[in-house]
């Protein structure tokens, strides 16, 4: 009988956050773009050592402080954004992250709150941080313990990604918990063993192929190709990956999305930042075409104001004519904006 009340209760959270996702994605259509999710990367502080990782051995320590995010996100939420996701870096490793979960969601009241995490911190966090998040994404990289750890550079980190879902699943049922396996050369091979894991487990798994090439105002570089695998190795484990959804595996990633990779990666139109601003730790807000020189610096300058400058509305329009992102929050989103029913539809964008 409590089963079947949390089951209700979490078919009821989901259909609100969908309803009031629709409508703030229909109010931006309605202005031509204007974003509704706030997506922060907190720091760049991590305790892995991921080889993949795009800001590995940074040096850099111009963090916002506690006081610089909280009047951001006053700014943010006076702007329209409803949505916020916290990541890094490691997200946890932050000593005011609870103050600042705590404020965006509870002073704030902002309807989405969500973190992207390693999972090391979460077995103690959780226990302060379980009722002000909506959802958690796990980075899980390998079914298999050990090449986990190796490939994320941290001795111990399956078996406490492991206590975590036990905590989450038994204390806090309606956070929706998720699993987000990047693949690389060094872990295609373990996709079907990671949707074996997942269903066992119970927690949906989104799987997205690592972004390699950057781009700068002097050039794209392509910085972590040589950790890429095979376009035809890609093909080929996102038809297993689509064979296994349509079968019932617990898998996040829309259809279009696999299918986008199957037989070769395909173009589209990217619509993202008509729906996310991207922020960075010291308060850039990033200009992912010309990754040198952010757009603005919310130091100076409020969200409002970011919004309505020339250069964020040109930013919008030029970035539509670039494809070269492979994650699924990219992609997904873009084919999101032309057809928002597919937050319904079978084999659509999924939440958890």
């Amino acid at each position: 009988m409590e089963q079947e009340l949390i089951s209700k209760k979490i078919k009821r959270k989901k259909k609100q956050q969908i309803a009031e996702l629709a409508l703030a994605a229909k109010t931006s259509k309605e202005r031509n773009g204007k974003p509704f999710i706030f997506h922060f990367l907190t720091t760049l502080k991590c305790n892995c050592n991921c080889e993949t990782c795009l800001w590995k051995d940074n040096t850099k320590t111009d963090e916002l402080s506690l006081e610089e995010i909280k009047r951001i996100y006053s700014e943010a939420k006076k702007a329209g954004f409803l949505v916020t996701i916290l990541w890094g870096g490691e997200p946890l490793i932050r000593k005011d992250i609870i103050e600042i979960i705590k404020f965006v969601k509870r002073e704030l009241k902002f309807t989405i709150v969500g973190i992207v995490t390693n999972g090391w911190f979460l077995p103690e966090k959780i226990k302060e941080l379980g009722d002000d998040l909506d959802f958690i994404l796990i980075s899980l990289d390998s079914p298999k313990a050990e090449e986990h750890n190796q490939i994320r550079g941290l001795s111990g980190l399956f078996d406490r990604i492991m206590d975590s879902v036990t905590i989450i699943k038994e204390n806090y049922p309606l956070i929706s918990l998720q699993f987000s396996f990047s693949i690389s050369k060094y872990n295609i091979n373990r996709v079907e063993e990671m949707i074996i894991l997942s269903d066992k487990t119970g927690i949906p798994v989104a799987f997205n192929v690592i972004n390699t090439v950057r781009h700068y105002s002097h050039g794209d570089i392509d910085e972590k190709g040589t950790l890429s695998a095979s376009a035809n190795d890609i093909s080929e484990v996102f038809e297993k990956i689509l064979g296994a959804k349509k079968s019932g595996s617990k898998i996040l990633n829309s259809e279009m999305y696999l299918n986008h990779f199957i037989g070769g990666k395909k173009q589209y139109i990217c619509h993202t930042k008509k729906v996310f601003m991207f922020v960075n730790y010291n308060g850039d807000v990033e200009n992912c075409l010309h990754l040198d020189k952010p757009i603005a610096n919310l130091r100076q300058k409020s969200v409002s104001d970011v919004l309505q400058l020339p250069q964020f509305v040109k930013f919008i329009q030029e970035s539509e004519k670039c494809y070269s992102c492979n994650s699924p929050t990219m992609i997904d989103t873009s084919y999101l904006w032309d057809d928002i029913s597919l937050l319904t539809k079978s084999g659509g964008i999924s939440f958890g």
